[in-house]
């Protein structure tokens, strides 16, 4: 009758203990399912915030901007072949 009562407070015991760990393990999963979650999130906002810098970058670097940005700020303007002048000069050894 001892083994009984043994075997039945054994039970009674592991009973809600395993309880309690499935209870623990569901939550902790239900944390780092939040955390990932919140880590994709954070991924799709780097995503798009790299995309618009990608584009701001890409007009910054376009040549009509540029051209223009050089001409207002210093002055500069293209080189058009009447404003070319071209200088030969002669030396040893130069066949022209």
């Amino acid at each position: 009758m001892a083994k009984f009562y043994t075997v039945f407070f054994i039970i009674v015991i592991t009973i809600p203990l395993f309880l309690g760990i499935n209870a623990w393990q569901a939550n902790e999963c239900g944390k780092l399912r939040n955390e990932i979650y919140d880590m994709e999130k954070f991924q799709e906002n780097c995503v798009e915030e790299n995309k618009t810098v990608v584009g701001e970058i890409a007009d910054l670097l376009a040549i009509d901007r540029l051209e223009n940005e050089a001409q207002k700020r210093l002055g500069l303007h293209k080189v058009r072949p009447g404003d070319v002048t071209l200088i030969i000069m002669g030396g040893k050894g130069l066949d022209l």
